[in-house]
């Protein structure tokens, strides 16, 4: 019965360590590299515009698109941001929204909105369902491009 609970207490240990990290910069890399499969479980930093999907669910997070140009046209790459006003968090839509509407806190305290160019850090991960990106971010660290 004590190896059980020494177990348990353990899992939860390990549990609680794996919570959020703050996010941090990452390598960074060409719009073009991104996707690779080599880029897997890595956190890369990459430059382009960010937008609202054309829909998405309130589920306390949302994937932003985020584009390599401002036509936004062309290769995609998700970035996966929690709702809120605290740092590198999307401040959240009413149930109809317009791409005006987008604002994504930076660390600094500042707000970016849609069509200003953003230096993203996060970590590459491949979804398992297939999206209109073929790969995604998560954790981001967001920042106005230089």
């Amino acid at each position: 019965m004590r190896r059980w609970s020494l177990m348990l207490i353990l899992c939860v240990f390990a549990l609680v360590a794996c919570g959020d990290t703050p996010p941090t910069t990452g390598t960074n890399t060409a719009f073009a590299d991104v996707c690779t499969k080599a880029n897997d479980g890595k956190r890369i930093a990459v430059d382009g515009y960010l937008r609202f999907p054309e829909s998405f669910t309130d589920d306390g997070s949302v994937i932003l698109r985020l584009f390599q140009t401002d036509a936004f046209k062309g290769d995609q790459i998700g970035v996966q941001t929690k709702f809120g006003t605290q740092p590198n968090q999307v401040e959240n839509v009413a149930d109809h929204y317009t791409d005006a509407d987008l604002k994504v806190h930076q660390g600094d305290g500042q707000v970016v909105a849609y069509g200003i160019k953003v230096h993203v850090s996060g970590m590459v991960y491949f979804p398992i369902v297939a999206q209109t990106f073929p790969c995604a971010l998560e954790n981001p660290l967001v920042a106005t491009a230089p």
